[in-house]
């Protein structure tokens, strides 16, 4: 796909209804193993029903909950935690109530358990479509567990556990670091024919400033989205644009907004515009959030509507 570690894979699909639980494109981690028991046991579970590669397909395992990762990549302090859920039939959930506790695995095989939080079903593209995110911060790199908890109100809660890695440092640009100001595509540079810098059928509007340009001393805030809408093999692509078209209706006034085809025309798959690089993206789709002085204060990796991008666009209006 866009480098050796971007390699063409199915997003997570849960059985005939195709959810979408991941990003386009993302490099595939190790297999996870079993996880360590915590040092205060939590209830009885499954066994650990990690995916070996989360951006694939699991078989179903017959589990009544198996928690799939749905983010490309994890880093010490604060992350968008993304995750899917599927059922004994191979089936994605959707609804219920879903609560993650968070536990650094140990060298002695110990967990200990650092943080929890409640993860919200984000929609993206229907109704069953998108994944679950719940806000998480680790302290630590190295190994960590996770403890899914779904309560769908049918009977006894059901239990999945996962293991991930944390990384020192993102890859793509991370929370309160400079975005990179890069001369991004515009419609100057195609004569006005957008179609060859935006796979959108009909291209959208979003390409009359280069990022470049948008970072400029005194410009407004920018939401910048990297999305290819006509090749996502994940079908994320074209509902991240309209998550990002539907905000800039209502605060074009107040923000800037940029969309960047993740490949050069005539969107082979293969070969990405400079910008995506320069940005060092793992994965498609992406969505920036950058205030005023040029740094980026959210980013969202995959499924991302205008409902969990406005709370953060306007922190940056403030």
């Amino acid at each position: 796909m866009l480098l050796t570690r971007r390699q063409l894979t199915i997003a997570v699909v849960g059985g005939a209804v195709g959810s979408l639980l991941a990003a386009c494109q993302a490099p595939a981690p190790a297999p996870s193993q079993g996880a360590p028991q915590p040092s205060n046991p939590p209830p009885a579970a499954a066994p650990t029903n990690s995916a070996a590669n989360p951006l694939i397909k699991p078989r179903a395992s017959g589990a009544d909950l198996t928690a799939v990762q749905a983010s490309s990549e994890l880093a010490q302090g604060r992350n968008r935690f993304a995750l899917g859920l599927i059922d004994a039939r191979n089936q994605p959930i959707t609804t219920g109530s879903v609560s993650v506790e968070f536990f650094k695995l140990l060298s002695s095989g110990q967990a200990e358990k650092r943080v929890d939080g409640a993860a919200v079903f984000r929609s993206v593209g229907g109704a069953s479509k998108g994944i679950w995110v719940t806000p998480a911060s680790f302290s630590d790199t190295g190994q960590w567990g996770a403890q899914v908890t779904l309560d769908a109100g049918d009977g006894a809660p059901k239990v999945a556990r996962m293991n991930f890695q944390v990384r020192p440092k993102f890859s793509a640009p991370g929370y309160d670091e400079p975005a990179p100001r890069s001369a991004s595509p515009t419609d100057r540079d195609v004569n006005g024919d957008t179609s060859h810098i935006c796979s959108n059928a009909p291209p959208c509007s979003l390409h009359s400033l280069s990022i470049a340009d948008a970072l400029a001393p005194g410009q407004k805030p920018l939401v910048v989205l990297f999305a290819t809408p006509a090749l996502c093999t994940s079908a994320t692509g074209a509902p991240a644009l309209e998550a990002v078209q539907q905000l800039r209706s209502t605060y074009a006034e107040k923000a800037n907004f940029i969309h960047v085809e993740i490949y050069q025309y005539p969107f082979d798959g293969v070969h990405t515009v400079k910008t995506v690089d320069e940005w060092s993206l793992p994965s498609d789709p992406w969505t920036f959030i950058v205030d005023s002085t040029g740094l980026i204060r959210d980013r969202f990796e995959g499924a991302a509507p205008a409902e969990e991008l406005e709370p953060s666009l306007k922190a940056v209006l403030s």
